[in-house]
């Protein structure tokens, strides 16, 4: 048994496998966590959900706010990145379950 296996061992781990999953689920949720906290920033800062923002800055035409634009990308970027580890948290957990 080498050093590596000894210690995944010590630690509940019986393949490299499970750590490799552990370690991918404790990255999916600290990425969640980051994207929650952007789209949760704007939506206090705007006190308005993304999808309502969104609607509002479009339908001004004429009107350019470039700080406004500039959040509506970050938000829109933080809302998609945040269902997708939103799925990937899903399916390592489940995973981690089998």
């Amino acid at each position: 048994m080498t050093v590596l296996s000894e210690v995944l061992l010590e630690e509940g781990y019986h393949s490299t496998d499970e750590l490799a999953r552990d370690w991918a689920l404790m990255v999916a949720l600290a990425r969640l966590e980051q994207y929650q906290a952007e789209c949760e920033f704007f939506e206090k800062k705007y006190n308005l959900p993304w999808e309502q923002f969104d609607r509002l800055v479009h339908r001004e035409k004429g009107h350019e706010d470039f700080e406004q634009e500039e959040d509506i990308e970050d938000w829109e970027f933080s809302a998609n990145a945040l269902k997708w580890w939103q799925a990937k948290v899903e399916e390592l957990g489940y995973a981690a379950g089998d």
